[in-house]
């Protein structure tokens, strides 16, 4: 039988429907009334942003309702093999290899010890780095703090930067913060209320879980977040209005190719805001980029060639400097997409 909260959502949708049409009010479209009814009952709606990590092609969310328990699962279509991705009740892993990291005390002793070691090693500030749940339960509590020596505005300063930046393009749209963290910005887009559909990702599964807890201890609504790598986004082409990737990019093991992906799922005109250290910064020097370790910073103009090279719209490209090492950037995608 049909769970009553089920049935109680679709008597929902079915009489929002029967009363516009009473009124002699449009009704919506066949195909929304039915991808709620399917969402009311359970069942699969392809998903308006999420892709497959391996085909790049649109996932069906689904949502199985036991009583009050909602379990919800992403998959490829059956013609990709359909293989599922589950959401674990904090985050979706949509990574190629979707081995969800666990620990037992004796490991977790041993993180704390590995922490405080990579602590004290700047040149292994990447991306494996963050991976670590002791560096995740200390980022709020002073290490992103510490940025501001180097000319990071601040979090309350570089939201009130980017909601001026993204506000005419992106309200009511969706909007992704990559390299979310322990959800700084995450949870400031969100509570704006300006945006139709947030999303938090990040390629450590301690960073998402602690994004998880804050938005539950803020009692906010906990919103889609995804573990991925930003050189392989598991999103649709052109399904963004905004990026943000704040104090990121220095962590991306192929950051190039990362500005790639995040042109290629901006719509056009969509607007990509981030920031990231350039060379001076005094937390560490220079380092050749390894895949998954190491601290890259840049040069001015270095990263506004990458953004060239990405596929953003240079008349749009505003890379300036804060402080001693702090990159501001700012840039759009075209407003016409390029010819195939």
């Amino acid at each position: 039988s049909i769970p009553n909260m089920a049935v109680s959502r679709m008597s929902a949708v079915l009489a929002a429907t029967w009363v516009a049409a009473a009124a002699g009010v449009a009704t919506p479209p066949r195909t929304t009334v039915k991808s709620s009814l399917v969402s009311a009952l359970g069942g699969g709606v392809r998903d308006t942003v999420l892709a497959s990590p391996v085909t790049g092609e649109p996932l069906v969310r689904e949502r199985v309702i036991l009583g009050r328990l909602v379990s919800i699962s992403y998959r490829d279509s059956a013609e990709s093999g359909g293989r599922v991705y589950r959401d674990n009740g904090n985050y979706v892993d949509l990574t190629e290899s979707t081995a969800f990291a666990t620990f037992d005390m004796g490991e977790l002793a041993s993180s704390v010890v590995s922490g405080a070691q990579q602590l004290l090693s700047p040149a292994q500030f990447g991306r494996e780095f963050f991976r670590n749940p002791t560096i995740s339960f200390l980022y709020e509590r002073g290490w992103r703090q510490q940025f501001n020596a180097n000319g990071f505005p601040g979090i309350d300063k570089e939201f009130e930067e980017v909601m001026s930046f993204f506000e005419p393009t992106a309200a009511g749209e969706t909007v992704l913060d990559m390299s979310c963290g322990s959800g700084l910005m995450t949870r400031r887009l969100a509570g704006a209320g300006k945006f139709g559909r947030v999303i938090g990702a990040d390629y450590s599964e301690a960073m998402l879980l602690e994004t998880a807890r804050r938005f539950r201890g803020s009692r906010m609504v906990v919103p889609d977040l995804v573990r991925c790598d930003v050189a392989n986004l598991p999103m649709q082409t052109g399904s963004l209005a905004a990026v943000h990737a704040g104090a990121a990019m220095h962590c991306w093991p192929e950051a190039e190719e990362g500005l790639k992906q995040i042109a290629r799922v901006l719509k056009p005109g969509g607007a990509y805001f981030a920031t990231t250290f350039l060379n001076n910064a005094f937390i560490g020097r220079r380092t050749p980029q390894t895949a998954g370790a190491g601290f890259r910073t840049f040069e001015l103009s270095e990263l506004a060639e990458m953004l060239r090279d990405a596929g953003f719209d240079p008349e749009t490209i505003d890379v300036r400097k804060e402080g001693r090492a702090c990159a501001v950037i700012r840039a759009q995608t075209p407003t016409v997409a390029p010819a195939l």
